[in-house]
């Protein structure tokens, strides 16, 4: 007998079992059927008395506190194993109640149960919310979460194929179990959870370090009896299991075989033939990533046969697709064919996407190395598209079969009848028989022959359709990324413009800045010296008007560095705006009174036009700061008796209807301006200052201190003016806000008349 054969193990299983139950089964089975009854029966039976004990404390108890969500957890512990719907039911009373009660332990339990309840019904994101809501109001109430919420969070993330969250939510269960006083878990449950997302992310020294603390906790332990020791057993295996994999992985080969030699020695117990499966599934992947074929075959074999008694189909296949790859790599082509195509088959009855990828990736590296380039070219567009096309050609093939069997045992039926009926006629209707029995086979085939051309036109018009839309997605993408790009790089270059400009206007106005405080500073250094060296020749009147002079040169100096600083402050975003509702004639009579002293100097005559119950929506400091300047500057540039007016209205668009601001007018009757002067006020490299008609100084800065005043205000400001007629500078500010309350200032009585 062919003992490589695929089918060698699973068959000579079987007969081995039917003849061991010939021999002995009877009474074995009779005995086993009995006691298991008998066990069965009365765990079965002590379990219902225990929730029907529960149930009946719970209709008693109408209390809802602590101790009824305790009786909901124990009903929950005994449910889960046999009534996922009473679980169910009374999980989620229990989450309810322990939601109206403070975080405490048995509220914790409560989530955890339910949440265990929910992961079972695969509804894994309301256990994720549920659990994480419940760890927010344990550190909402300044404690400690329990750890086993942060375990049974990790579990949930692991199995929906978030390892990242998986790995975060044990290590965080981790470091609160160990100084957590009621866990309820031990370090096994820790250690092989985390080595294994360690191991599936390659972050290979971290799961070697856990796998091997998994590994001493294993060998520390003194069990004596035989359920724990069987237990211990099976965890040293799973640690050197795992640690195999990672020298494995990392292609130390002696090391690896050392802990699968670990692993076998442990394999004991009732998990015996489960924990061998994997070791030898390893023993065949190292000696097939050594190259030693006789060995990678003669493990696969063992856990094969292995994994067809356990009915472990899904390890099966990939035990057989590994015997395929060796004997594919031993050239052994044929022998691997058999294995792949058994793996094949088994993979269609699980109707497993994943195993059929493996099973078609095996099959075109097979081809191609056999130079096969057409079969591998197929088995390659299988692997990568058409998952489901096996499944729904091996499904037709088999009705056509059935149907195929049914149509001949009809027709043999028919031959019976006629030959009990008509014996004389027995020649003539068997060749009757016979032509119909070809015309069927001939038309079945034509059937199938259309139905295949049919399959692979409908496939190729279902791949050219896929690929059309591939490309489209594909040629969308890049178009929209180059779009994006091209935005990118505009906005890159207007900004880098835009730096430019204002990297310029910044150099010309310090420059600007430092030849105005040189000036003034001269002149101070030069009276200095002329008083230090020639006082005692001056007389005391000349001595005086030096100091004079020198005291307006500071007072315009020391006017300037205030504006300068006023002005930095803006730029710096240290002066904080306060909107608010401020009646526009307070502001104006507060100014008024600071500038009144020169008013007079001058015999201007001042007015106000309309500023009763002008209500603006502005910081008043600000507003109070843009009305001083503009009304100084008409001060200085209007001619003794001359006018200035202030004037109030409500701003008109374009299209002739009120706005939501409010328009402030300082007209004067002064000297005016060119054009070409009046565009370069505001801005701040053309600094603009003169002397006004009594001579007096100014600073420059007013001007663009009242423009940024202005817009951080969100209004606008501007000028007209006509040379030798006069000038009218404008600002608006946003009107009254209806939800804020209006400034009042009772103590201020002297207005503009």
């Amino acid at each position: 007998m062919n003992y490589f054969n695929p089918y060698y193990f699973y068959y000579s299983n079987k007969v081995k079992q039917h003849f061991y139950f010939l021999k002995n089964g009877l009474k074995y089975l009779l005995v086993i059927l009995v006691y298991g009854s008998l066990f069965h029966t009365f765990a079965y039976n002590q379990n219902e008395k225990e929730l029907d004990s529960l149930i009946h404390a719970l209709e008693l108890h109408q209390k809802e506190d602590t101790t009824k969500l305790a009786i909901y957890n124990s009903i929950v512990i005994r449910a889960i194993k046999n009534d996922n719907a009473m679980a169910y039911k009374y999980g989620k009373k229990g989450y309810e109640l322990g939601k109206n009660l403070s975080a405490n332990h048995l509220s914790a339990i409560s989530v955890y149960q339910y949440a265990q309840v929910l992961q079972a019904k695969g509804k894994h994101l309301k256990a994720s919310q549920i659990i994480e809501y419940q760890i927010s109001v344990f550190l909402e109430q300044k404690q400690i979460p329990p750890p086993f919420l942060h375990h049974q969070l990790g579990k949930i993330y692991d199995q929906t194929g978030n390892k990242v969250k998986a790995l975060n939510s044990y290590l965080k269960a981790f470091e609160v179990w160990r100084n957590y006083s009621n866990p309820l878990l031990t370090k096994e449950d820790f250690y092989e959870n985390i080595a294994n997302l360690y191991f599936e992310s390659q972050q290979y020294k971290e799961a070697q370090y856990y796998y091997e603390e998994l590994l001493n906790l294993a060998n520390k332990e003194n069990s004596i009896q035989k359920d724990q020791l069987d237990e211990r057993k099976k965890t040293q295996a799973t640690a050197a299991q795992g640690l195999a994999k990672i020298f494995l992985a990392i292609k130390e080969y002696d090391t690896a075989l050392l802990y699968l030699q670990k692993s076998e020695k442990s394999c004991t117990g009732k998990s015996k033939r489960r924990c061998l499966l994997e070791t030898y599934n390893l023993y065949s992947e190292l000696y097939f990533t050594k190259y030693d074929y006789i060995l990678a075959k003669q493990y696969a074999f063992e856990a094969l046969q292995i994994a067809e008694q356990l009915d472990q189909e899904q390890q099966a296949i990939l035990l057989s697709i590994r015997l395929g790859n060796i004997y594919s790599a031993e050239k052994a082509y044929d022998k691997a064919e058999l294995f792949l195509r058994r793996a094949e088959k088994t993979a269609l009855s699980l109707n497993n996407n994943l195993l059929y990828k493996q099973v078609y990736f095996a099959f075109a590296n097979l081809y191609e190395k056999n130079q096969k380039d057409k079969l591998a070219l197929s088995y390659y567009r299988k692997y990568l598209i058409y998952k489901d096309s096996v499944h729904n050609e091996v499904s037709i093939r088999k009705i056509n079969s059935l149907q195929m069997q049914f149509e001949q045992e009809r027709h043999r039926q028919e031959i019976d009848v006629l030959e009990l009926n008509q014996r004389e006629k027995q020649l003539e209707q068997k060749a009757k028989v016979e032509r119909a029995q070809k015309f069927n086979m001939i038309g079945l085939t034509i059937i199938i022959a259309l139905g295949i051309v049919a399959f692979l036109i409908y496939n190729r018009y279902r791949f050219g359709k896929n690929t059309q839309k591939i490309l489209k997605k594909q040629s969308d993408s890049i178009k929209k990324q180059n779009q994006e790009l091209q935005s990118m790089n505009q906005q890159l270059l207007a900004s880098k413009e835009e730096l430019n400009a204002i990297n310029k206007t910044k150099d010309r106005f310090f420059s600007i800045v430092a030849h105005d405080l040189k000036g003034p500073l001269n002149s101070l250094k030069g009276y200095s010296h002329l008083i230090s060296t020639f006082g005692q020749k001056l007389s005391k009147e000349e001595i005086i008007n030096m100091a004079a002079d020198q005291e307006r040169t500071l007072n315009n100096l020391y006017k300037f560095l205030e504006d300068l600083l006023s002005w930095s402050r803006i730029q710096m975003k240290a002066v904080a705006l306060e909107p608010k509702n401020i009646e526009l004639k307070v502001v104006i009579n507060k100014m008024y009174k600071i500038l009144l002293p020169q008013i007079k100097e001058k015999e201007i005559d001042t007015a106000c036009i309309d500023i009763e119950n002008k209500v603006i929506f502005a910081d008043e400091n600000a507003t109070f700061t843009i009305l001083r300047n503009l009304v100084s500057n008409a001060i200085k540039f209007t001619p003794k008796k001359g006018k200035i007016k202030i004037k109030a209205e409500i701003e008109i668009n374009e299209a002739g209807k009120e706005t939501n601001f409010t328009k402030i007018s300082v007209i004067d009757t002064g000297i005016g301006m060119p054009k070409k002067v009046s565009q370069k006020l505001f801005k701040l490299d053309n600094k603009y200052s003169t002397k006004g008609t009594e001579g007096e100084k100014g600073t420059g800065l007013g001007l663009i201190i009242c423009k940024e005043f202005v817009e951080q205000n969100g209004g606008k400001i501007g000028v007209q003016s006509v040379e030798n007629e006069g000038t009218t500078f404008w600002f608006t500010l946003p009107s009254k806000d209806n939800t804020s309350n209006v400034l009042k200032n009772d103590e201020i009585t002297e207005t503009v008349n």
